[in-house]
């Protein structure tokens, strides 16, 4: 454990999790203390957070991800707190810098930092599934407390939490396996029951629209994965990360009809007038105005794609990549023939 004027508390709630969390805690460098909420596990998963000199408690399982988060923070002493699910781990490249940037911001008004989490999928090769940005970092104030049964959010006395940024990715990134293939669909039965029950109760029915469309994906039950992403998109309700999860849904799902293709390009328009900076959309849309032989608009729209691949600095996620960009270089300088 470290000794130093700024604490670091490292919270978890945990079941069942010994092979994820050993490789979590490995990953922390120079934090103060570790805190464990143990929900109910009968594998090694305690004797894992012994071995890391952990402080364990123990929450009965109420199908309720907040409530044992909120026993983490009430036991947490640290002036600062980084919260990790057990299977998330800092890379090895960047995991000795996690006190080095809490010390840094500790001089700031910055309360919060969202940290680059890379969703890989273990059982193909560690394949990047998507990308996002999570508070995973903050100051441990006064009045913290999640809320939501699932997808849970912290606020600040009943509030959303304050003056928060997003961290450079160089500087911390964090690897989840959360989503790999063999357990994906066990988590969206899981997280679509706990969905489900809230939404009888919530008076805010809108707010898991989105996080439905992402369960119904998740169980290929793609009638209701469209469904609910339409209702996301309607509802007007912006998430603070990954707010274009439904519009992906959506196009995937128009996607794997042809005879819906001037139905995705709509969805596209709009997607792109929504998220004008995320390359693959306008790469997309690009390459549906090029089948209909509008080459000038193609043109404009790959080479903006382009533009936001080598210029992006936003926090919103992407999937375009080197080769997906050498393929769009490719198709630029066909259409521009066209042009001529």
């Amino acid at each position: 454990m470290a000794t130093n004027e700024t604490k670091i508390s490292a919270c978890y709630i945990v079941k069942n999790e010994s092979k994820n969390l050993r490789r979590s805690l490995n990953s922390l460098h120079e934090v103060d203390e570790i805190i464990v909420v143990d929900t109910g596990s009968e594998d090694d998963t305690l004797e894992v957070a012994k071995e890391f000199g952990a402080k364990i408690f123990h929450e009965t399982w109420q199908e309720d991800f907040s409530a044992p988060r909120n026993v983490a923070l009430s036991h947490a002493t640290g002036d600062w707190i980084v919260f990790l699910d057990a299977d998330e781990y800092f890379t090895d490249k960047t995991a000795n810098n996690l006190r080095i940037v809490i010390e840094k911001f500790d001089k700031t008004k910055v309360n919060g930092l969202l940290i680059y989490i890379v969703n890989v999928d273990e059982d193909k090769e560690d394949t990047v599934i998507d990308t996002t940005f999570t508070l995973r970092i903050f100051r441990n104030l006064k009045g913290l407390k999640y809320v939501g049964k699932i997808h849970e959010n912290l606020k600040l006395n009943g509030f959303e939490f304050p003056k928060v940024m997003a961290l450079p990715v160089k500087f911390l990134t964090i690897n989840h396996t959360g989503y790999s293939s063999s357990i994906n669909k066990a988590k969206a039965e899981r997280n679509l029951k706990i969905i489900l029950a809230e939404m009888e109760t919530t008076d805010s029915p809108q707010a898991f629209y989105g996080h439905l469309a992402q369960c119904y994906y998740g169980l290929d039950d793609f009638n209701n994965a469209e469904k609910f992403a339409k209702m996301d998109i309607e509802s007007g309700v912006v998430q603070s990360t990954f707010a274009s999860r439904s519009y992906r849904i959506l196009l995937s799902v128009l996607s794997s009809n042809t005879d819906r293709n001037s139905e995705k390009k709509e969805v596209l328009e709009k997607t792109v007038e929504k998220f004008p900076d995320i390359p693959e959309f306008c790469a997309e849309l690009a390459e549906m105005y090029a089948a209909q032989s509008d080459y000038k608009k193609a043109v404009e729209l790959m080479k903006r794609a382009l533009d936001n691949y080598e210029n992006y600095d936003g926090i919103e996620p992407f999937h375009f990549d080197n080769k997906l960009a050498e393929v769009a270089r490719q198709h630029l300088y066909q259409w521009q023939i066209f042009l001529i």
